[in-house]
């Protein structure tokens, strides 16, 4: 199933839940079940409204084949509009459907929304920066270890070059003495 009707699904189920909520309530049931429930529906319509936001990007930077790019921006144009529209119908739904006994359940909802994404982004940054540094390192230890090799190599040169050296001195003593 695609992400758009998963989406559209979840406002369905959600609607029916909470309408549920409200029945149960009046005959006095338990109310906490049906409350997980319309959040599962509530986690389910954002995931998909994710989804479909990632597919669409995907669908910017590779377009399918099988349809052609007009179709296609408009099909994309046509679901952005509809989750657009699902999500505004959302929260109008949790501002002014939803028992009060729940609170304020959307701008709860958006503080800890925006809680969240800044925990997200913090650790982001942090994890930017630990790998900032982990790369640094590895050049840190790579630029040593090329230093060594260098002063290795012109240690080794001047080495056969005093070898040589030595070696053409012999030769012309060699020959001095045996002329």
């Amino acid at each position: 199933m695609d992400p758009f009707t998963l989406a559209l699904a979840a406002i369905a189920s959600i609607k029916q839940g909470v309408a549920l909520y409200k029945d149960i309530k009046q005959t006095g049931g338990e109310l906490g079940k049906i409350t997980k429930e319309i959040s599962g529906f509530i986690g389910q319509f954002f995931e998909a409204h994710e989804e479909v936001k990632k597919e669409a990007e995907e669908q910017k930077r590779n377009p399918p084949k099988t349809k052609s790019l007009k179709a296609q921006a408009l099909e994309n144009v046509f679901n952005q509009i509809e989750l657009e529209r699902q999500a505004v119908e959302l929260r109008e739904f949790l501002i002014y459907h939803v028992d009060p006994a729940l609170g304020a359940v959307w701008s709860r909802f958006e503080e800890e929304y925006a809680r969240l994404n800044e925990e997200q982004e913090k650790e982001r940054l942090e994890q930017e920066a630990k790998d900032r540094v982990v790369a640094w390192q590895r050049r840190k230890m790579l630029n040593q270890l090329q230093d060594r090799a260098l002063v290795m190599a012109a240690v080794m040169i001047v080495f056969i070059y005093l070898q040589l050296l030595f070696l053409a001195i012999h030769q012309m003593k060699v020959a001095r003495w045996d002329s």
